[in-house]
């Protein structure tokens, strides 16, 4: 059986009555192992109508005898195998506050494929289609700095037969965690893994600009050293790739709304200088402000695909 994951969902679901709302909640109590009993709160327009009942019998009398408008149902789910938390089940029929409109529903364990099961049949009963016409946000425009690691020779390296996928998530674990480490001093706003490479983004402004070079300069540097220490270590006995190249730039970038994600030239460039930079070195875009005199560079130029022959700073690692 697939291993159970917490849960938040939200269902934009129209309009609907406390019948609909109790047989929504049976639904998803047959589904779920364990669940055993559920009890509901009703707020109403006039009055309260439900206060942890579990009672459905009594709710469909009041509701009978007191017929109002729902503002909000409410059920807690119960049951030998939710000590860590109860399911719970909440419906509103309009926004109120930082709460939306339609359902709710969280619990701290389902399987992917009984959440799948529970969602096929909220499908089929109700119209839960996102109107055709997203709404748009645009990118917000902020600084960044961008620096894409990249593993040398990874590729090929996969391919040799006496590579198993067991051992290359060994590896690229190791990768991962040495990207990490290197950038602790002051992390970046995003960390995304790029299958044999790591794009560390920092979004920074006049106060904190300083900082975020010097950790991303001093960090890929240290990255080179501590990839050596990997490669050298008794795990690994069929060896690892050799070398690991690094691209940076700087500029102006967008933020995504509600994803995390940043689109934007600078993140283009450090891609395409980390594609043509040669193994233990950092290729610099000029366009980085502030490199102290600790660091030896070198003027040097690369042509990368869209944007042709592009100065640098070039430095060296080992």
């Amino acid at each position: 059986m697939q291993a159970g994951q917490a849960v938040t969902r939200h269902y934009p679901i129209p309009r609907i009555d406390f019948a609909d709302f109790w047989d929504i909640c049976g639904t998803f109590m047959r589904i779920h192992p364990g669940l055993t009993r559920i009890r509901y709160t009703i707020e109403g327009s006039e009055s309260t109508l439900a206060d942890h009942e579990y009672d459905v019998a009594r709710i469909l009398d009041r509701l009978h005898r007191q017929p109002q408008d729902l503002l909000l149902m409410e059920a807690e789910f119960e049951g030998p195998n939710t000590r860590e938390g109860h399911a719970r089940a909440v419906y509103r029929p309009v926004p109120v506050d930082s709460d939306p409109g339609g359902l709710t529903i969280s619990t701290p364990s389902l399987s992917k494929l009984l959440l799948y099961q529970f969602e096929s049949l909220l499908y089929d009963k109700y119209d839960l289609e996102e109107q055709l016409h997203p709404t748009v946000k645009f990118g917000k425009p902020c600084e960044v700095l961008a620096s894409i690691i990249d593993l040398r020779g990874f590729s090929q390296f996969c391919e040799k037969p006496t590579i198993e996928s067991p051992y290359t998530c060994g590896l690229m674990h190791s990768f991962y965690q040495a990207v990490r480490h290197g950038y602790i001093k002051y992390p970046p706003d995003l960390l995304k893994f790029l299958g044999d490479g790591v794009l560390a983004l920092w979004e920074t402004t006049a106060e904190d600009r300083e900082v975020a070079i010097e950790t991303c300069l001093s960090g890929s540097l240290d990255i080179h050293n501590r990839w050596q220490v990997v490669r050298r270590s008794p795990q690994f006995t069929h060896g690892a790739p050799e070398e690991v190249a690094v691209g940076i730039s700087f500029g102006l970038a967008s933020r995504l709304p509600e994803v995390g994600d940043y689109i934007g030239r600078p993140v283009n460039i450090a891609s395409r200088l980390s594609s043509v930079c040669p193994g233990g070195q950092l290729y610099v875009d000029k366009s980085v402000p502030g490199i102290g005199p600790e660091y030896s560079k070198d003027d040097a130029t690369a042509h990368i695909k869209s944007f042709g022959r592009y100065y640098i700073w070039r430095i060296h690692a080992v």
